[in-house]
C-alpha cells in the first residue's frame, strides 16, 4: 500500500509539472486498449491506475536494484582486505575456496587466481579419519607429450577411466614430477630419466606398472605471475594443518603487499537497474496489447455462436430487439454461475444498457459495432440497423447466412491457431532433435576413437 502511495505521489508531481510528459500519463494507445478492453466506466481513472501500477513496479525493481548494488558494493569492499597476510582456509570436508588476489609491489602489480585447499587434520585427527580418508592420487594419460621418450609438458594423471573398475595409485621420484604429473623444474641442464609407477587395484587385486619417462625442459615457460602462483600454492600447501595461509611479504628482495582483486558486481547491477526499469515499464503496455489481441481472437471465436443464436431466435418469431436481450441476459446469467467473461456478450450488455438508458436501437447497434473493432461485428449491427430502419422481414435467412459464413471462417481462423502452434513447436522440436543426436552420436565417436 505504502508502494502505491508513493507512485501516486510520483504520478502528482508529473501532472503538476509545466511540461507535462504525456506520452507516460496520457498515451492514447494505453487508453484505446484499456476502454477496448473493459468499455463501462471511467477510462481515465483507470488509465491513471494503470500509469500508478506500473510506476509502483519501476519503483519496487529501482529499489531492489539499488540495495542489492549497495550490498554486493560493501561486500566487494570488505572482501578486499587482507590481515596479517593471512587466508582463512575452509574447514575439512568444505572443499576448497578460489580467491582472486593482487601482489602489489613498488613497481609492478599482479593479478593472481588461488584455489586454497581445505584444512587438513593433524596426525591425530588423521587417525580418526583413516576410515573415511580416501588417499587415492590420479592415474596418467600422455597429455600435450607425443611420447614418454620426450615429456616436456606435464602429464595429467587421473584416478581411473570411465568403464574400468580400477583405482590407481601414483608414485613418482618428486624431483622431476611431483605426484600430480607437473614438472618440478622450469629447465634441465640435460633430459633425465625418471620412472613413474602405477599401482592398479581394484578389491583384493593389485598390480604395478611402470613407465620410464624421458623429463626435458618445460617447452612453455612459466610467466613471472604463473611464478608467483607457483609459489603461493607452495606456501598453502606446506602447512595445510594450519587455519591460515601466510602469504610471502616480499619477492625477488622486493616488498610486495596483497589484496583480493575488486568485483565490480555491484556496479553492473547499478547500471542495468534503469534498463530492467525500463524494460518493466514498456513490457506492462506490452502485455496490455497482447490482451487486446487475445481479446479480438475471443470475439472472432464467439461471432457463429452470437449469429447463429440470434437466427434461431428470430426465425422463432421473436423480434431482433428481444432476441439480442435475450442472447445477452442468458450469458449474464451463466457468467453470475461460471465467472467466466466473454468480451462479445459484455460488448452486447452494454448495448442493451444504452437502449434501457434512452439510446435509439440503431444507434446502439452502430455503436456497439464500432467498439468491437472487428469487421465481422460492423456486418452484424450494419444488418440489425437496416432491419429496424427499414423492417426488412428476411432478417432470420440473412443472418443464417451469414452464420455459415462465420463457421466456414471459424474454421479457418482454428487451421490457422494450430499452424500457429506448429510453428511454435519448432524450435523446441529442433532441440530435442539436436540432444538426441548428441546422445547417439557422443558414444559412437567414444568408441571409434
Amino acid at each position: 500500500m505504502k508502494k502505491n502511495k508513493f507512485a501516486e505521489r510520483i504520478y502528482d508531481r508529473l501532472e503538476k509539472l509545466h511540461k507535462r510528459p504525456d506520452r507516460i500519463l496520457y498515451d492514447s494507445t494505453v487508453r484505446e486498449a484499456l476502454q477496448t478492453l473493459e468499455p463501462a466506466g471511467n477510462t481515465r481513472k483507470r488509465q491513471r491506475e494503470y500509469v500508478i501500477k506500473k510506476l509502483s513496479l519501476c519503483g519496487m525493481v529501482v529499489m531492489g536494484g539499488l540495495s542489492l548494488s549497495l550490498l554486493l558494493w560493501i561486500r566487494d569492499g570488505t572482501q578486499t582486505e587482507i590481515v596479517d597476510n593471512r587466508i582463512q582456509r575452509k574447514e575439512y570436508g568444505s572443499g576448497e575456496k578460489s580467491v582472486s588476489l593482487v601482489a602489489e609491489g613498488a613497481s609492478d602489480k599482479y593479478e593472481i587466481e588461488l584455489s586454497v585447499e581445505e584444512r587438513l587434520y593433524k596426525e591425530e585427527e588423521l587417525s580418526g579419519l583413516l576410515e573415511s580418508f580416501l588417499p587415492i592420487l590420479e592415474s596418467t594419460v600422455i597429455g600435450h607429450n607425443d611420447s614418454f621418450d620426450r615429456v616436456e609438458y606435464d602429464l595429467n594423471l587421473v584416478d581411473g577411466l570411465n568403464g574400468y573398475p580400477f583405482e590407481v595409485e601414483w608414485k613418482t621420484d618428486g624431483e622431476y614430477m611431483d605426484s600430480k604429473g607437473a614438472l618440478v623444474n622450469n629447465i634441465l641442464a640435460q633430459p633425465q630419466l625418471t620412472e613413474i609407477t602405477a599401482v592398479i587395484s581394484c578389491e583384493s587385486f593389485e598390480a604395478e606398472h611402470t613407465f620410464d619417462c624421458m623429463v626435458y625442459s618445460k617447452a612453455v615457460q612459466p610467466s613471472e605471475s604463473e611464478l608467483i602462483a607457483e609459489r603461493l600454492e607452495k606456501t598453502q600447501s606446506e602447512k595445510r594443518d594450519e587455519g591460515f595461509v601466510t602469504l610471502p611479504s616480499e619477492l625477488n628482495d622486493e616488498a610486495i603487499s596483497w589484496s583480493y582483486k575488486k568485483s565490480y558486481t555491484g556496479l553492473l547491477f547499478l547500471l542495468a537497474t534503469p534498463l530492467l526499469a525500463l524494460t518493466v515499464y514498456f513490457g506492462t503496455d506490452r502485455d496490455l496489447r497482447k490482451q487486446v489481441e487475445d481479446r479480438n481472437e475471443q470475439l472472432r471465436l464467439d461471432y457463429p455462436e452470437i449469429v447463429s443464436s440470434l437466427a434461431l431466435l428470430i426465425g422463432a418469431g421473436m423480434t431482433a430487439p428481444n432476441a439480442w436481450k435475450r442472447v445477452a441476459k442468458d450469458y449474464r446469467a451463466q457468467r453470475q454461475e461460471t465467472g467466466i467473461k466473454r468480451y462479445a456478450y459484455e460488448e452486447m450488455l452494454v448495448a442493451i444498457y444504452e437502449m434501457e438508458s434512452g439510446v435509439v436501437q440503431t444507434r446502439a447497434y452502430e455503436r456497439f459495432g464500432r467498439r468491437c473493432k472487428v469487421q465481422s461485428y460492423n456486418r452484424l449491427a450494419t444488418m440489425l440497423s437496416q432491419n429496424v430502419r427499414k423492417g426488412a422481414t428476411d432478417i432470420a435467412a440473412l443472418l443464417r447466412e451469414e452464420a455459415g459464413y462465420a463457421f466456414e471462417e471459424r474454421k479457418h481462423t482454428a487451421r490457422r491457431l494450430g499452424e500457429k502452434a506448429g510453428t511454435k513447436l519448432l524450435m523446441p522440436m529442433m532441440m530435442l532433435l539436436g540432444m538426441i543426436m548428441v546422445i547417439i552420436m557422443v558414444p559412437a565417436f567414444k568408441t571409434y576413437f
